[in-house]
């Protein structure tokens, strides 16, 4: 069966300094979210480099519960890591990730909603000062499943009041896996990560940057990217049913920063 892009019903609270939100209609599987943004008094479509100064944060929910945090400016920085720069007017939310080798990589992640769940929702931000001409939602959608593993992302926030090596040890830890972490600066020099107090990662600057070269991402500027999917085999997300997970960043600059920690959950999580 193909599968169709749909117009989601019309999102409400849509005008500056509001939280625009749609109530997405159960049934179907989604695997990605287009958000349209006409903006402005003489309209025009809302340009991909200006989406974080329009729109703030974008969160998916699941009967009440968030399960995709993320600020509009580091979606776009996301989405543009994995080689989908978007189109103006268009903020993307993969939910299946198209990337993964095979077709149950790809699918696996997606938000089945036939049964499981009783509320899907999504909502917008949208910053004071601006003026919203049009917003719309589209959804790609294919045979419903039942709400089972999906991709998460959920946003931590870290200060850091001094530079060097940094231990940050709060990421949940659970029955889930780990498929990459997003730090929104790139004053990160080395980079290592702990494991059931094991060292399983240890990397600096020009190897992040020469090895995402081989395997096709694309690094953003005032981004730290650790992507333990770059091979694009969705088997290989790390486990953290663990006692232990420590990221330890040595930050060359200071400030509050924010954590993406993308992952592939199951409802209970």
């Amino acid at each position: 069966m193909t599968s169709p892009i749909k117009k989601m019903p019309t999102p409400l609270g849509v005008g500056p300094g509001q939280t625009a939100s749609v109530q997405l209609p159960l049934g179907l599987t989604y695997e990605r979210l287009y958000m349209e943004f006409t903006v402005d008094g003489t309209p025009r479509k809302l340009p991909i480099a200006e989406m974080g100064d329009y729109i703030d944060e974008v969160r998916l929910m699941v009967d009440g519960d968030t399960k995709i945090q993320i600020k509009a400016q580091d979606l776009v920085k996301l989405n543009a890591f994995y080689g989908q720069n978007g189109k103006p007017g268009v903020l993307n939310l993969f939910l299946a990730q198209p990337w993964m080798q095979t077709i149950d990589g790809q699918k696996q992640t997606a938000y089945g909603t036939r049964g499981g769940l009783s509320s899907f929702a999504l909502e917008m931000d949208l910053k004071a000062g601006q003026t919203f001409a049009k917003v719309d939602v589209y959804a790609l959608q294919s045979p419903g499943r039942a709400f089972g593993p999906h991709l998460r992302i959920q946003r931590y926030v870290h200060n850091q009041g001094v530079t060097g090596e940094a231990e940050i040890s709060d990421i949940m830890r659970g029955n889930y896996s780990m498929a990459a972490l997003h730090v929104n600066t790139d004053e990160i020099e080395d980079v290592e990560i702990m494991w059931d107090n094991r060292k399983i990662l240890e990397t600096s600057k020009s190897i992040r940057a020469a090895h995402y070269d081989v395997t096709n991402r694309t690094p953003q500027a005032g981004f730290t990217h650790v992507d333990f999917l770059s091979e694009n085999i969705l088997a290989e997300a790390l486990p953290m049913a663990v006692s232990d997970f420590r990221l330890n960043p040595t930050f060359t600059a200071t400030g509050n920063f924010s954590i993406y920690a993308v992952s592939v959950q199951s409802p209970a999580t």
